[in-house]
């Protein structure tokens, strides 16, 4: 990634990115499981679709766009594999603590406009879009925040794992559960 936040791997007008269908298919297929894992709680079956030095990332200037100050060269959300585990545990111990008839927050992901090129040796580059609703229990509305994510993704289909993930909140809300953009 670029230090002004472009995206190096799609600077190109060109999208028709040399990917097989096959790997296409893979990349895709891998995204949709990711979001039925994380929509239903299978946080122990995700934490395995990452790789051991995976970074997730969200840039500072969507702090700053909502209104969070953050010193100069820092993200706002910037963690690795042990950081992402020990948040699933914190989300694993809520649910937990609350009981097992408690209500918990419904979420659906909807991953779209999934753009692929390979960068390197089993190795992928990845724009998607990513929609996710949220409602809790007794909210009479559902809240719908949208995102782009770039990601490296590595390994051959039946392996696939996420190596890294910086996504970009496009809502400029200050309420946001950061927990819900894994």
């Amino acid at each position: 990634m670029a230090a002004n936040g472009a995206y190096t791997a799609f600077s190109s007008p060109d999208l028709s990115l040399a990917l097989s269908p096959g790997i296409y298919h893979d990349i895709q297929h891998f995204l949709f499981r990711e979001a039925i894992l994380l929509d239903h709680r299978r946080f122990d079956e995700w934490t395995e679709l990452l790789a051991n030095d995976v970074v997730f990332r969200i840039p500072a200037r969507f702090a700053r766009e909502i209104g969070i100050a953050l010193p100069p060269g820092t993200d706002y959300f910037h963690d690795d594999r042990r950081a992402l585990t020990a948040r699933i545990k914190q989300l694993q111990q809520r649910a937990a603590a609350a009981g097992p008839h408690a209500a918990v927050i419904q979420t659906r992901r909807l991953i779209t406009n999934v753009v692929a090129c390979p960068c390197d040796r089993d190795e992928y580059n990845v724009l998607s879009y990513l929609l996710l609703t949220r409602s809790g229990p007794g909210e009479a509305q559902t809240t719908v925040i949208s995102a782009e994510r770039h990601d490296r993704l590595r390994g051959p289909a039946h392996k696939i794992r996420i190596v890294r993930r910086e996504i970009v909140i496009d809502p400029r809300r200050a309420d946001t559960d950061i927990e819900m953009y894994f």
